[in-house]
């Protein structure tokens, strides 16, 4: 069974590598194919500054309510109280909280065990200690400067999703794309110390001024993303595909440059572990070496060994194994759907190219998480028909209660 899983996932994504660049070639009018017309810079719906808001503030208060009905279901006792003690120590100490923490508070070094940790992009742990100084006449701890960052940038993320939906979406489909982003079932991590919030933002927001043709701002949006996650990489591929299909209408001028700003904030990263370590890829070294062995691998060779994994360690299989390979081809089927449904071609290659890039990594035990920042499966969900929509909806809310309550068990989800 792994084996056939392994090579139908790395054969699906060729397939669709393969459609998506015959699609490409023939929007942008290469070969034999006339150039399609480019998409309006004007929105279809333009949210309002209220309803932006009350997405906004919608989004971090459903998190926390889930949080709070997951922590109920578990049978605790203690009201509001307990579970506000429970809830900062669960989103502040599990997993890497603690290393973006202390990389926040002491920044990076390089001897002895805490060198690793170069591992971890730097704008988040940046951000909090920003955050942190600011309000430090207050007596802030750097825990809650940390959760303060994670909470403003995901509420940020949900309006910035409605602006996003909305270029190419109705009133409804909008909602709908931001409702399906808060319920995906590991979006909890949103709230915790973590980067998800953080990077979710900034991809939406360098997607919205790319959509808008504001090459110096998508440009600037994504090299921050870039030094966020090394996943921010992906976005030089659909601004690309967007400045081509812009500059089949008219010259960009000499700032269409800029979208090759994310290859500045990666280089930014290299150049932190060059001045640490001698060498611009160190960080390679640390993942490769425990606890992470990580390592680039073909999908289906990653595929097959989160089959085998889930055979051997079951207590972990439903939350981390079962569910990246679940994860994987739902995505992969709402791609294709997008393809056949003729979504929005830089929604197929962003979504395209984030998920190759998730599962490129050998020894994947965070896919789940990572897969959160997948934004185009959002909007591809939300512009189904309203019976799909809703069932996608319905899916993602069982789920998302399900790993909410195995997180706020203490279970190993990273």
């Amino acid at each position: 069974m792994g084996q056939f899983l392994g090579h139908l996932g790395g054969a699906l994504m060729v397939l669709f590598v393969v459609l998506l660049a015959l699609r490409c070639a023939k929007r942008l009018g290469l070969l034999f194919w006339s150039p399609a017309p480019v998409r309006s810079v004007v929105p279809c719906w333009k949210p309002s500054l209220q309803m932006m808001v009350l997405t906004a503030t919608g989004v971090v208060v459903l998190q926390l309510l889930f949080a709070f009905i997951c922590w109920l279901d578990l049978g605790q006792s203690g009201g509001l109280s307990a579970f506000w003690q429970r809830f900062v120590e669960r989103f502040s100490t599990a997993g890497d909280s603690v290393h973006y923490l202390n990389i926040a508070r002491y920044g990076y070094l390089a001897e002895g065990e805490a060198a690793k940790y170069i591992v971890f992009y730097p704008l988040y742990p940046l951000v909090v200690r920003l955050v942190h100084t600011l309000l430090s006449p207050f007596s802030v701890s750097w825990e809650c400067a940390a959760l303060a960052v994670s909470w403003l940038c995901w509420g940020g993320a949900g309006a910035a999703m409605l602006v996003l939906a909305g270029q190419d979406l109705n009133r409804e489909q909008s909602i709908t794309a931001a409702a399906l982003m808060a319920l995906y079932p590991f979006s909890f991590f949103a709230l915790g110390i973590y980067t998800e919030s953080l990077f979710l933002l900034l991809c939406l927001l360098c997607m919205i001024t790319a959509r808008r043709q504001n090459w110096l701002w998508a440009g600037v949006w994504g090299a921050l993303a870039a030094l966020c996650r090394n996943q921010g990489l992906v976005l030089i591929l659909p601004l690309l595909y967007l400045w081509l299909r812009a500059r089949r209408e008219k010259k960009q001028g000499l700032v269409s440059l800029c979208i090759l700003f994310p290859f500045l904030g990666w280089g930014s990263y290299l150049a932190l572990n060059a001045r640490l370590f001698g060498d611009p890829f160190a960080f390679l070294e640390f993942q490769a070496a425990p606890p992470w062995y990580q390592s680039i691998k073909w999908i289906g060779s990653n595929l097959m060994q989160h089959w085998q994994m889930a055979l051997k360690y079951p207590g972990l299989a439903p939350f981390i194994y079962h569910a990246q390979l679940v994860l994987y081809f739902a995505a992969m089927a709402l791609l294709f759907i997008g393809f056949c449904r003729k979504a929005p071609t830089h929604w197929l290659i962003w979504g395209g190219a984030y998920l190759g890039m998730c599962y490129l990594a050998g020894w994947l035990i965070s896919g789940g998480r990572y897969l959160f920042g997948c934004l185009p499966l959002y909007l591809i969900g939300s512009s189904l028909p309203r019976p799909a929509r809703w069932a996608l909806l319905a899916i993602n809310l069982f789920f998302f209660w399900r790993m909410g309550i195995y997180y706020m068990q203490g279970q190993a989800i990273m």
